[in-house]
């Protein structure tokens, strides 16, 4: 297949996955904090962030993180769950240990819950914490695939990645032992580094071609491909092997030899079978490298799921809460600026009544101070009086406690799930039924990352253990 069609079919597949990036960057905004940054329009037409806004009106934008703590609690309750599973679990210890699975699944199921997108990358290689199979975590923000709409993702034909390399990892990964390859390399990359516009800041967002400031942008591509291959059959050494067509006149050659030497010769036939095949670009289309599936069944060394996947569209737990979020921050907002507006322990000190060569700093400082005497001089009956206002009830807590019951409602994880204490009156048993119950509600969502770590285990163990 060309190369450069390879390549604008994988740039198509990046712009078509934009509008779930910018979802997820807006759900990551409202998981660690930064709630107030969505745009408005304002009445002169000017664009700000809703926090800029009220601020405008003299209000600090207030927040009350929900989002956050709802997120801890479902990967803390799938840790305690997970925990005795893993030494039942048919995964290598070592390969557990050496990419410290649990860890690596608890912050892809965050990032799950956050973007319901959850993407590993399964190969097997020499790495300087060592030699074996790795297991790495793909953000959805370097994440790239065809449109999908099965749930299982078995439609997925195309599919890869965004890396970023130093020079000397381009150099050691695809010219390890040819100087004159590596000097290509370094050539290829030092002009694009030299093209305008190819660097970007770090702050900036993950683009196609262009990478980090430094770094070497190398384009992982794995597409399913219709090719013939040859199933060979060797007695003599009792093995099956599976080899590219092209491969035909060397099992013929070797046949020949086996039927001189009076030996077992190898029997083989042709097949078509689809594959996937992945190539390793530069961002103007050269090829620096390519290899088939390392599975047995040909499979893609990515597990992806994306959830619910209906009609082939994303949505996440945070996304069903993040009206209740924006209201609770509201709320709160308004109430702390109805208590900022209320007099609160204003002295009313008539001037009259001031003692002469007596500063109103002093005044204040005395008011001030706990058992202090201020001195004034009465002038009929005026006197200095503090004035305390009663906040207004306009029904902001009730409303406020509502919005978090039905934050709690709309997300399915109650106060039974995320651990708070119980009353006395409660018996145990009743309580584990209120955690079943709870837990009930965001199960299809833990049963479909399962499903995830299952087809991530599968990859894993479809390669050679060590």
């Amino acid at each position: 297949m060309n190369n450069n069609l390879i390549l604008e079919a994988a740039r198509q597949a990046w712009e078509r996955m934009e509008p779930m990036r910018a979802t997820r960057l807006r759900h990551t905004r409202y998981t660690y904090g930064d709630q107030w940054a969505d745009p408005v329009t304002l009445r002169d037409g000017r664009r700000v962030t809703e926090g800029e806004q009220v601020s405008m009106s003299g209000r600090p934008p207030l927040s009350n993180n929900l989002i956050r703590r709802l997120v801890k609690s479902v990967v803390g309750r799938f840790r305690q769950e997970s925990a005795g599973a893993a030494d039942a679990s048919e995964i290598p210890a070592a390969t557990r240990r050496r990419n410290r699975l649990g860890e690596l699944d608890a912050r892809t199921l965050e990032e799950f819950l956050i973007s319901g997108m959850a993407i590993h990358y399964v190969c097997a290689e020499t790495r300087p914490a060592g030699a074996g199979i790795w297991v790495d975590n793909v953000p959805p923000e370097r994440f790239f695939a065809n449109a999908m709409r099965d749930p299982r993702c078995c439609d997925m034909e195309l599919a890869g990645r965004l890396l970023d390399m130093s020079v000397a990892e381009v150099v050691m990964r695809f010219a390890p032992a040819d100087r004159r390859r590596a000097r290509e390399l370094r050539r290829l990359y030092g002009a694009l580094a030299d093209t305008p516009g190819v660097t970007a800041s770090p702050d900036a967002p993950v683009t196609f071609y262009h990478a980090a400031p430094g770094r070497c942008r190398v384009i992982e591509v794995w597409t399913l491909e219709c090719r013939e291959w040859l199933q060979v059959h060797d007695p003599a050494e009792a093995t099956y092997s599976l080899l590219d067509a092209s491969r035909e006149p060397e099992v013929k050659k070797l046949a020949r030899r086996r039927r001189k030497a009076g030996l077992p010769e190898p029997r083989w036939r042709t097949s078509v079978r689809a594959a996937w095949h992945g190539r390793w670009l530069a961002p103007d289309g050269t090829l620096l490298g390519e290899a088939d599936s390392p599975f047995a069944s040909g499979a893609a060394p990515f597990a992806v799921k994306m959830y619910p996947m209906t009609d082939g569209n994303v949505h996440s737990l945070v996304e069903d809460v993040i009206d209740q979020q924006r209201y609770v921050n509201r709320l709160i907002t308004t109430m702390d600026h109805i208590m900022g507006t209320a007099a609160k322990g204003v002295l009313l000190f008539p001037v009259q009544s001031k003692v002469e060569g007596m500063k109103w700093a002093d005044v204040q400082r005395m008011w001030a101070d706990p058992g202090g005497i201020i001195p004034y001089r009465p002038a009929g009956d005026a006197k200095p009086e503090q004035v305390v206002t009663p906040v207004a009830d306009i029904g902001a807590r009730d409303m406020l406690q509502t919005q978090i019951k039905l934050f709690e409602e709309v997300s399915g994880v109650g106060e039974a799930l995320m651990g708070k204490s119980i009353s006395a009156a409660v018996g145990a048993q009743r309580y584990e039924s209120e955690v079943r119950n709870a837990a009930a509600s965001i199960s299809d969502l833990m049963e479909t990352y399962r499903d995830f770590l299952t087809t991530r285990n599968d990859l894993i163990l479809g390669l050679s253990p060590t």
